[in-house]
């Protein structure tokens, strides 16, 4: 006698097939999500807008529309206006403006001192003075100071007239213009802002009073980003970080176009991207990991992480919330603001296997705080694999499903996972709440017997309960896709265009019609033996008789289903599911 219950649906390490075939082994979830113990299908990803070219590499949603660009990307949002974005990686690094404008980060600094000339008769004390300006933008945004000027031995009655002032550049929004002179207090000599005007080349005379200057100087450290500057993320407390080389550079807090060289910080390997966990910025190296921890860019402090686990691949670096996922040569790593980096999909993936999906060149992101990894490569044996896996780091549970993704975006505003297919203008939403169902697949691992059996009854137990809602959005996708496929038979354009597809992506002599979906709480259910199939079924939640006459010592099920399956129960008679274990 013997009864194997299934109610955890996990196992041991499964192989990865191509993209659209079924998988075999443990755990292998087509379109699944694995929770408290039971099988749930994910909807069907629904389409949320276009973006001006095919496989593009970076997508970004900013108020509603979509931003592509055909290389790595990084974006971050203004920690001072809602309506502005910073990126790196399409040149040097950039800031978009809410009517779509994108400008070079960095402001020119006037590069020449002027020169300061005395006017008139003065007497009484002697006071030296030198002078500088600046630049500021129509965004506030405010240059380096110019070299200090010639040195005037002012006395009162004086004024100084600064000649030799630059023509405001062009293509910056440079509209005003500071100006600033030193003054001597108990502190010491410092410069101080003085007087404000329209951006101009004309000179400017120094009337003010000697006791009327006000704020000290605020950028006199300031230095623009570097033009190779890249991997750009947000942090608290308005900084921002980046990287050029093995330098990391940290933005003045509030200020993204400033980023002075005395915040930067050095490590010993090439850095491949970054992550940020609290105050805690993550850098990965093509070595080891770094942390660097403190609440303004003056007060970081380094940690290098003695764990030799190398970032292969900046696209693929995911901030899940609570760790920095990236992958490495070995598998998954996770690294958590307490200083702990490890390998978090052993038991999921041998090095072979996660070498086989390409991790050097797989897009991820996140999805409903799992990793989500979209993979194209080629098996030893010139076989095409293409998909995406899914892995609960926590849990180590992995999900499969046959979306083959250009550019994936997490928005952490809807929760909403975004992908750009490869060969296509669409971005969909990969399991959209409003979304109807679709069709799972998972097969277990063998359950191998010390001795030979025959499994006479099977209970399979699902969630047949659908809501109104869902019955409606699934008889809307039926419809929906009917139409499609009218239009496309309309057309007589049955086979789609040249080259919109990847390769071997679609059966030989298949269409691009869409397969109809099936009415809620479809299931069918199938019993191998010895690697055989032995039975098939369509019944849930009533107990099945299977076919006698043989005995075998392994034994699989797989599952196929628009609904929660919750538990699968073999055993030898009828009688014994009714005893069965809960699992």
């Amino acid at each position: 006698m013997a009864v194997i219950v299934i109610t955890g649906f996990t196992g041991e390490q499964p192989r990865l097939l191509p993209r659209l075939l079924p998988a075999t082994g443990a755990q292998d979830a087509i379109n699944t999500r694995l929770e408290d113990g039971g099988l749930t299908p994910m909807r069907v990803a629904l389409e949320d807008g276009e973006v001006s070219d095919l496989d593009r590499g970076t997508i970004y949603r900013h108020k509603g529309a979509w931003l592509s660009w055909p290389g790595r990307v990084d974006v971050a949002p203004a920690p001072v206006a809602e309506d502005r974005l910073y990126y790196t990686g399409d040149g040097v690094p950039k800031m978009r403006t809410a009517d779509g404008t994108a400008y070079p980060l960095a402001v020119p600094r006037p590069a020449a001192a002027p020169t300061a000339t005395l006017i008139g008769t003065g007497s009484g004390d002697v006071t030296s003075r030198v002078y500088v300006y600046t630049w500021v933008t129509q965004f506030g945004e405010e240059t380096e100071p110019t070299p200090a000027s010639n040195a005037v031995d002012w006395q009162p009655g004086n004024n100084v007239t600064l000649s030799g002032i630059e023509a405001p550049p062009a293509g910056r929004g440079v509209t005003r213009q500071r100006f600033y002179r030193s003054q001597t207090g108990s502190s010491g000599t410092g410069l101080y802002f003085i007087a404000e005007r329209d951006a101009s080349s004309a000179d400017f005379t120094d009337t003010i009073a000697p006791t009327a200057f006000q704020d000290p100087i605020p950028s006199v450290d300031w230095n623009a980003p570097p033009d190779d500057l890249t991997g750009i993320i947000p942090m608290p407390n308005g900084m921002m970080a980046a990287f050029v080389g093995k330098r990391v550079y940290f933005c003045e807090p509030y200020r993204p176009h400033a980023w002075p060289e005395k915040y930067v910080l050095t490590v010993d390997s090439q850095i491949v991207g970054l992550g940020a966990l609290g105050s805690t910025l993550v850098i990965l190296t093509e070595a080891q990991p770094y942390l660097a921890t403190g609440t303004h860019p003056s007060t970081m402090q380094m940690l290098k992480l003695e764990a030799n686990l190398p970032c292969i691949n900046a696209r693929a670096i995911v901030d899940m919330g609570f760790a920095i996922a990236y992958p490495s040569h070995e598998g998954l790593v996770a690294v958590r603001g307490d200083g702990s980096a490890a390998i978090v999909s052993g038991t999921l993936f041998t090095r072979e296997s996660w070498l086989e999906i390409d991790p050097e060149h797989m897009v991820a992101a996140q999805l409903a705080g799992r990793y989500v990894a979209f993979y194209r490569s080629t098996s030893a044996d010139d076989e095409v694999m293409a998909g995406a896996v899914m892995i609960d780091i926590a849990a180590t549970h992995m999900t499969r499903f046959a979306t083959v993704a250009s550019a994936a975006f997490f928005d952490v505003t809807t929760g909403g996972l975004y992908v750009q297919l490869a060969g296509s203008r669409r971005i969909m939403r990969i399991d959209p709440p409003e979304g109807s169902r679709d069709t799972l697949y998972w097969r277990s691992k063998p359950f191998i017997l010390p001795m030979p059996q025959n499994f006479g009854a099977l209970l399979v137990e699902a969630d047949a309960t659908v809501s109104a809602a869902e019955a409606a959005r699934r008889r809307a996708r039926q419809e929906a896709v009917r139409a499609s496929n009218a239009a496309i038979i309309a057309s007589r354009r049955v086979l789609g265009d040249m080259n919109a597809g990847p390769l071997n992506g679609r059966a030989l002599t298949g269409d691009a019609l869409q397969h109809v979906p099936p009415l809620p709480s479809a299931t069918a259910t199938i019993i191998y033996a010895d690697g055989k199939q032995v039975a098939s079924t369509p019944v849930t939640n009533t107990p099945m008789r299977l076919p006698a006459g043989f005995l075998a010592n392994t034994w699989e099920v797989a599952v196929s289903s628009n609904a929660r399956i919750e538990k699968i129960t073999l055993a030898t008679t009828i009688d014994e599911l009714k005893g069965a274990p809960p699992g």
